[in-house]
C-alpha cells in the first residue's frame, strides 16, 4: 500500500465513523457515540498533526 492509499484509506475511514456518530446521535445512542469518538480522537486529532504508520511485519515495505 502506497502511503497516498493509506492516507486515502483513513479519510475514508473517518468520513464513514462520522457518518455513524450522527446516526448514533440521531438515534440517542450517547453511549455508543462517546465510545466511537473516543476509538477514534487519535486518528481525527493526531498528535504532531500526522499519524505514524508502520508497515506490518512479514509484509516488504513498498
Amino acid at each position: 500500500m502506497t502511503s497516498e492509499q493509506a492516507a486515502q484509506l483513513i479519510d475514508d475511514t473517518l468520513d464513514l465513523v462520522h457518518q455513524r456518530l450522527q446516526q448514533l446521535e440521531a438515534l440517542m445512542h450517547k453511549h455508543d457515540q462517546r465510545a466511537l469518538a473516543a476509538e477514534f480522537r487519535e486518528w481525527r486529532q493526531p498528535v504532531g498533526g500526522h499519524i505514524d504508520l508502520m508497515v506490518c511485519p512479514g509484509f516488504p515495505a513498498v
